[in-house]
């Protein structure tokens, strides 16, 4: 006797078919997923890994990748590629899901020495479709100390609790004010960032803020606020503004930037800083930088948007 239950043989029939029609569609959302932090982190960790073999070939890249070293655009596998030993134990990660994007700075051992670096991709649909890199070696720039990397505190990996978590917008707010804090300072029109109480900047691995011992500038024994309100970097015009990579769980964003002076005889600084942001403030900033020729590239066009 049949089930009170079972249904007609052409109904089942129909839903049969429904569901492979519909299978084919789900096996398409399932590959475009978005890339979560787990994910995002194994790409950094993978491209790392693979950057010490020198073969990009094992990248999973998408055909109309994009890399840049230093401002400009290279061949894949060009530039370091072809220097890079291994990665250090420091990595600070900015992971954004809803962007695809993901950043680290680290730094490599390269020959007898080693380099501090930036690295960011940009995930889409499991493949690398940008890479963008800044590397610092010695004598590239005055603020050098990437023996200081290992001692760093662990403040990027915190992640902030969901209820005290800033939005997007908000973090990339707190970023930029520091930004024309210091592109205003010293004129009518400044406004003093909004740095949390102990705020530090590290530049290359080297200190920057509240040096007590052996500062190589006299306006490193300052805090940011008071080498701010002292107009330390009066004139400095910030161009080329980016934020794009944003980590709401963690509460942190990339900013790249380059500063640029008037005049014939300048140089221009590539700059990318990563900001840790909570309860509105700035608790702390870790840049890695390097010095240009004047009117130097980013490489990118501005801005990119992490929305």
């Amino acid at each position: 006797m049949a089930h009170q239950y079972s249904l007609p043989v052409a109904a089942l029939c129909v839903l049969i078919s429904a569901g492979t029609l519909a299978l084919p569609q789900a096996i398409a959302a399932q590959e475009l997923a978005p890339c979560g932090q787990e994910c995002l982190k194994g790409f950094v960790d993978q491209y790392l890994d693979v950057l010490e073999t020198g073969d990009p070939s094992g990248l999973p890249v998408a055909t109309s990748v994009k890399y840049t070293e230093n401002g400009r655009v290279l061949g894949l596998g060009e530039g370091l590629w072809k220097t890079a030993g291994t990665a250090v134990s420091y990595r600070d990660y900015v992971l954004d899901p809803q962007s695809g994007g993901a950043v680290v700075l680290t730094a490599v051992k390269e020959y007898d020495a080693v380099a501090q670096m930036m690295l960011r991709l940009k995930i889409a649909n499991d493949k690398i479709s940008e890479i963008e890199t800044i590397v610092v070696r010695t004598g590239d720039q005055r603020w050098f100390a990437p023996e200081n990397l290992d001692s760093f505190s662990n403040i990027f990996a915190e992640p902030v609790q969901p209820a005290e978590r800033h939005s997007r917008e908000q973090l990339i707010e707190a970023a930029d004010a520091y930004f024309t804090a210091i592109q205003t300072e010293g004129t009518p029109e400044f406004r003093q960032a909004p740095f949390g109480e102990g705020m530090n900047r590290y530049e290359n691995g080297l200190r920057t803020t509240n040096v007590s011992v052996n500062p190589i500038s006299e306006r490193h024994t300052f805090s940011a606020a008071e080498q701010l309100e002292r107009a330390f970097y009066k004139g400095v015009q910030v161009m080329d503004r980016r934020y794009p990579v944003v980590d709401v769980e963690h509460g942190s964003v990339l900013g790249i930037v380059t500063f640029r002076r008037d005049g014939p005889d300048t140089g221009t600084l590539l700059l990318s800083e990563v900001f840790k942001v909570t309860g509105g403030k700035l608790r702390e900033i870790r840049a890695v930088m390097l010095n240009l020729p004047n009117g130097a590239s980013t490489g990118w066009k501005s801005p990119i948007s992490s929305q």
